[in-house]
Order: C-alpha cells, then sequence, then structure tokens
C-alpha cells in the first residue's frame, strides 16, 4: 500500500486524471458519513481509495497493488504520507 495526501480541493483534478488513465469509480463503494467521504476507483488489479474529510484541508489516497508495477502519474506529484514499502530485493541488498 502506498500512501499520499493532498489538499482537499484537488481531489476531483486526481480523480477525472485516474478516469482518463482507465479507472473505474466502483459506486457501490462511493460512502459519505458525517464529514467523510470514500470513493473507491479500480483499474486492473490496482484499488484507489480517496477519503476526503470535510473537517480537514488534506485529504487522504491510498494506493493497493497486486504486486504488478503501476503507471500512477497523476499522484507521483503528490507528497506521500507514508514512504513506499521495500522490495524484497532491496531488503536483500540491505541486509533486511
Amino acid at each position: 500500500m502506498e500512501r499520499y495526501i493532498c489538499p482537499r480541493e484537488l481531489l476531483p483534478v486526481i480523480e477525472s486524471g485516474l478516469a482518463a488513465e482507465g479507472y473505474v469509480v466502483e459506486a457501490p463503494l462511493q460512502r459519505a458519513v458525517g464529514s467523510m467521504r470514500i470513493t473507491v476507483m479500480t483499474y486492473g488489479g490496482t484499488v484507489i481509495s480517496l477519503h476526503e474529510d470535510l473537517a480537514r484541508d488534506m485529504a487522504d489516497i491510498n494506493v493497493y497493488t497486486n504486486g504488478e508495477p503501476t503507471d500512477l502519474a497523476v499522484l507521483q506529484e503528490l507528497p506521500r504520507l507514508c514512504p513506499a514499502p521495500l522490495s524484497q530485493a532491496r531488503k536483500r541488498e540491505l541486509g533486511k
């Protein structure tokens, strides 16, 4: 899983960019609970959840993959909330 953050007002732009790349909003997985809105988009084995909290200025974006490389150019410009997990090969290189 990779996590990103962005200003909340950018979510419509990011959602449109993902849709242009072939991601589809999963209608049953779009929910609003209180001030939180969660939208789930999928493409192949990749699932992206967009978390918008009206009480916060920043939004969270979580990316889940099945291990296949994905091109998420629209997200690459955003600051990461958490570092990406180390690959198995990288762990071996570092002796972990």
